[in-house]
């Protein structure tokens, strides 16, 4: 797939895409992965600990999720 493929793909499906991440997300702070929520290395890693880390990315996949199902129900309309 090309670069275009890919972007038509992206702006059909953007619904699906959305939902897929929010789940990768939630599930990676409900688990504590570390690739998602160590704080070492990130820029302004003083600011958040690990447990911020965790409550951010749980809403954010939540938030994700959410828009996720919304923009199927919108396709149904």
């Amino acid at each position: 797939m090309n670069g275009e493929q890919i972007t038509a793909f992206l702006q059909e499906h953007w619904n699906l895409v959305s939902l897929a991440v929010g789940v990768v997300v939630l599930i990676g702070a409900i688990l504590n992965w570390n690739w998602l929520c160590d704080p070492a290395g990130a820029p302004h890693s003083h600011r958040y600990g690990r447990g911020s880390r965790r409550v951010i990315f749980f809403l954010m996949g939540v938030v994700l999720i959410v828009v996720g199902i919304w923009g199927f129900v919108l396709a149904l309309k």
